[in-house]
């Protein structure tokens, strides 16, 4: 009888451990994840949180908001499937194609400067760099890389030169640096920590529309087509709210500001500064991605351009 027990005890502790992946699976299946980055490109995506635009669609399921320093997090989540929507530049996207991500493109959100700061006077093109000097990047392959790299191959003829000079850090670290006047000479950065740093007089030695020849979509949505397969009606009411979010911001700014600053932590009158600055535009249009692909094969970020048919859901406009 005491060995009858004894088997039951043990049988029933094992239970315990399945039926609690049981209940995280189960909680996972009914919480839409979304992951964000830092910085006013990612706006659209405030506003359908202080609106609650989502969660009006989607009534009965839990929404989650992550926030991360860089698209490595981003990537590595979504292919764990922790992750269901993520925010991020394009070239992250297109290595993750390259590399068999079975992700494609969804929408863009925002086009905006990314510009070339630095604090040292003398550093007038990439060509005065010296081998100590650093230059800040959010992570190898990102966006930013890819546009130094771009510069790179403009100047000095070698568009992988700069790569032992590169250091990952997120856009409040690098500024900081830059500030603090530490061996980092330079922070490929994006609003609002271009005006932050051009505040300390420093300047700006090139920006993204200038190295592109064009204007160019700067963040992208992605997902991956096991959720756009298993819940469409998840993916649909999400694309709504965000073009629910980018019309709220470009035809009513002052308030959409209003509703912001407190997120941001600046005034109103800084945060729509930062909103409009420099030709920020807030779309669900995705531009760009061909001529970044082509050049990020050529210089060896990916091993081929994909077709852009190919990497890009039905509702995505160019």
């Amino acid at each position: 009888m005491k060995k009858q027990i004894l088997l039951l005890s043990i049988f029933f502790l094992a239970l315990l451990p399945l039926s609690g992946c049981s209940a995280k699976k189960e909680a996972k299946k009914n919480t839409f994840t979304i992951a964000e980055q830092f910085g006013i490109a990612y706006a659209p995506l405030n506003i359908m949180k202080e609106l609650g635009y989502l969660e009006k669609k989607l009534p009965d399921v839990n929404i989650e908001w992550k926030q991360f320093g860089g698209p490595t997090a981003i990537r590595e989540g979504m292919l764990n499937g922790e992750i269901d929507f993520g925010f991020m530049g394009i070239s992250p996207v297109l290595i993750g194609i390259d590399n068999g991500m079975d992700w494609k493109y969804a929408a863009g959100i925002s086009s905006n400067q990314v510009a070339i700061v630095t604090d040292r006077p003398d550093l007038k093109s990439l060509a005065d760099f010296t081998p100590k000097d650093k230059i800040a990047i959010l992570s190898p392959g990102c966006t930013q890389h890819v546009l130094l790299c771009m510069l790179a191959e403009q100047q000095l003829f070698d568009a992988r030169c700069l790569d032992n000079q590169t250091v990952s850090m997120s856009h409040p670290d690098a500024t900081n640096a830059l500030i603090s006047n530490t061996e980092i000479a330079a922070h490929v950065a994006t609003p609002p920590y271009i005006q932050e740093e051009l505040s300390y007089g420093m300047h700006i030695i090139a920006d993204g529309e200038d190295i592109m020849g064009e204007p160019f979509t700067f963040i992208s949505g992605v997902a991956m087509n096991d959720f756009y397969k298993s819940h469409r009606d998840w993916y649909d009411a999400f694309i709504e709210a965000l073009e629910e979010s980018i019309d709220y911001i470009n035809n009513d700014m002052d308030n959409a500001v209003k509703k912001l600053a407190p997120a941001y932590g600046i005034s109103e009158e800084e945060l729509k500064e930062q909103m409009s600055y420099n030709g920020t535009i807030y779309s669900t249009q995705l531009t760009g991605v061909e001529k970044m692909s082509e050049a990020m094969a050529r210089m060896g970020f990916i091993k081929k351009a994909p077709a852009f048919k190919d990497i890009i859901f039905d509702n995505v406009n160019q």
